[in-house]
């Protein structure tokens, strides 16, 4: 295999000639032949060069044909990210620290869920309070009740991003936390703090929106937060 350095300026070549328009959607790479002369370098370097291109989800391989052009999806950009980051939020601390990272995008969502979140989004909000009513003691299916009320959240902007990083990061945060002691008071207490946001959103009110999507999500910074000093003070 080529090295990765070859391989990669190759990649990043090509990549440029897509972000400055020369190669479009759609469009066909050059011949392995034409990048071997561009290059000046062997078949096989060519091929591990358009395969880092299609890990970087900017080209198409498609079984007997030449690569196409392809256009990213964010998600999948996303998903790159998110296995790469998975080495930081492995620990406590770190979780500690995506909690809070997430208390302030999502304080500002609710905001706007306020003033703009649709009859249509508020069900759909109230539709995943219901599932997690009927799924307090399965821990499974509480926590994909409980990512569905929160991209519910997230999608009330429109914004593709806030999405993204919900299934990027809040997603795998959630499925992936340490089940509590007594989970069915756990999850009652946490669903409660749905109905409460649900109310403020109905309300038009802004204030107890924030405070009572504050309230639900420190409980878990905390709780993410002792564990690390917990496990440090044992460490030493």
């Amino acid at each position: 295999m080529a090295t990765d350095s070859t391989a990669s300026n190759i990649a990043n070549e090509l990549a440029g000639d897509i972000h400055s328009g020369l190669l479009r959607p759609g469009d066909m790479f050059p011949s392995e032949r034409s990048l071997c002369g561009r290059f000046g370098v062997g078949r096989s370097i060519v091929r591990d060069g358009m395969t880092i291109l299609h890990g970087m989800g900017l080209a198409d391989h498609a079984k007997g044909m030449r690569p196409r052009v392809a256009v990213p999806k964010l998600s999948r950009v996303m998903l790159g990210a998110s296995d790469a980051a998975q080495y930081f939020f492995k620990d406590n601390e770190g979780r500690a620290h995506l909690q809070q990272a997430r208390l302030f995008l999502e304080t500002s969502m609710v905001q706007y869920a306020v003033q703009n979140a649709s009859n249509a989004q508020i069900a759909k909000m109230v539709g995943a309070v219901e599932e997690c009513d009927a799924n307090l003691d399965n821990i499974a299916g509480f926590r994909n009740a409980d990512v569905k009320f929160h991209r519910a959240l997230a999608e009330v902007p429109g914004n593709p991003i806030f999405v993204a990083l919900h299934e990027t990061f809040v997603d795998r945060l959630m499925k992936r936390a340490p089940i509590e002691d007594n989970l069915l008071a756990h999850n009652q207490i946490s669903n409660e703090g749905h109905k409460e946001i649900i109310s403020a959103i109905l309300a038009k009110d802004s204030g107890a929106a924030v405070r009572s999507l504050t309230e639900h999500l420190v409980r878990n910074y905390e709780t993410f937060l002792h564990r690390s000093l917990i496990n440090k003070i044992l460490k030493t």
